[in-house]
Parts: C-alpha cells; structure tokens; sequence
C-alpha cells in the first residue's frame, strides 16, 4: 500500500480538453467514495506530521473553476475537506501560464477562494505565477513563495501554511527558502525516494484514465506515476520556446 495517500487533481469538468490531468464529475464521484470508504478523513487544518497510514488527503493545485463547480458539492456530501493550492497572480483569469494548445479553463475567483476556506478547506499557495521554482533567482524565488503568501492571508484571513511546487519542482534551495518565509508544509509529485520531510510530501497524481483509485494504491503504480509526471517539466520549456517565438515574430513583422 502506498504512503501517504495524499492525491493531486488540477481539474474535475465535464468539459474535455487535450491533457489528461482532469477527471470528469462521475470519477471523481467514484474517488470519493472509495477514499472515504478504505480510510480516514485527514483534517487538512490539522495535519498531523507523520501523517496517519490510515487516512487520506486530496488536493487541488491551481485552483481551477471546476473544482469549486463540482469537486467542492461532491465532497461535502461525503463530509471531506480539501486543500487547494491557489495561483495568485491569475485568480479569476485564464491558465495561459500553461500549455493549454488552444483550450483554456479560468481559475477561481476571490469569492470562491473565500468560500472554500470558510467551508474548512485549507488554501494553500501555488506560487504567483506558476513557474519552475529552481531556476529562479534567489530575490525572484523569494518574491513567489512569500508573496503569494501574504496576498492568501489577506484575503482568507488565515495563515497559509502549505504550498505546493509548480510541476513538482523544487530544489534543497526552494525547501529552505519556504521554511524561511513561514510553510510548514510543502507538496511535490510522486517519488521513489523512501523519506520526506512536512516541506517535500509526495502525491499521488490522478489523471483522466484513472477511473477507479484501486491500482493507484499499489507501490510498484509509483514508478507508473512518475513517469506519466515527466512531460509536465517539460511545460515550462515549451512556454519558453512559445514566447521566444512570439518575440521574435513581433520583432520581424510588428511595428
């Protein structure tokens, strides 16, 4: 069985789109009930370090629409609470931060922030602007992590005391700068490491062909995870080659 049974969506829609890291509605649905039915529900305003072999948390990162329109009533029905890790300098915009090819999704608005975390959810940051954090430097690095902080608080009015690393990237240098600026916790992608620490907790990520949790649950599935993970580091070298190319477009042909 694997540890922790912490899980990472980034959307739940009924819309499709390219990637594969959304889950309609009705897996999600099926997730929830089989989670809550094989382990513990994990207060997320109370996470115990270690974290219990028996319980279960689900996480959120980018704070998608999708998940306050339909992940958010799913779990309240079955009474579990969630962690969403917020974007902050796209609340209530489009994700063109990502690799969308042509079909974006808006993010969160402050509303829906504020309702989750009144509803007991814990918001978390996911920087604010999505980028690799180690190839920062350290005044960017600094700026990412603790801005995107403070603007949480102020808005939720509580501490934010978790982030998770954008396309699971982080380096001994981005752990010491988090705890620096004030997390306590960090969440990164899957691994094959044995240890971690409350700032590099592995998840378990769910993908569009993930229509039951069953064999997500099995260790050897961790290898199966961290390579289907790869192409998402791959994310900000396209966007990088993207703008490259825009430049250069606007420079020849634009006055």
């Amino acid at each position: 069985m694997r540890y922790p049974v912490v899980l990472a969506y980034h959307d739940v829609s009924p819309y499709p789109r390219l990637s594969g890291n959304w889950v309609p509605p009705c897996s999600f649905r099926n997730h929830v009930r089989f989670l809550t039915g094989k382990f513990n529900r994990i207060d997320p305003l109370n996470l115990p370090f270690p974290l219990p072999e028996d319980g279960f948390l689900i996480t959120f990162d980018d704070a998608l629409e999708g998940i306050h329109r339909y992940a958010y009533p799913v779990m309240e029905d079955a009474g579990v609470k969630g962690i969403v890790f917020v974007v902050t300098g796209f609340i209530g915009r489009k994700n063109l931060w990502d690799a969308h090819f042509g079909i974006t999704v808006r993010h969160m608005s402050r509303s829906a922030i504020s309702e989750l975390s009144k509803a007991g959810w814990l918001i978390g940051s996911h920087t604010v602007s999505h980028t690799a954090l180690p190839r920062l430097s350290e005044d960017r690095l600094r700026y990412e992590l603790e801005y995107s902080k403070k603007y949480l608080e102020d808005l939720t009015g509580k501490e934010v005391s978790a982030i998770a690393y954008p396309f699971n990237m982080y380096d001994l240098r981005t752990l010491n700068m988090a705890r620096e600026v004030g997390y306590k916790w960090g969440f990164a992608g899957p691994s094959l490491k044995g240890g971690f620490t409350s700032l590099n907790v592995p998840r378990i990520p769910v993908f569009l062909p993930d229509i039951t949790l069953r064999h997500k649950m099995l260790n050897f599935w961790t290898a199966v995870d961290v390579l289907t993970t790869l192409p998402a580091r791959l994310t900000p070298l396209y966007m990088g080659l993207r703008e490259r190319i825009l430049n250069a477009f606007q420079r020849r042909w634009c006055i």
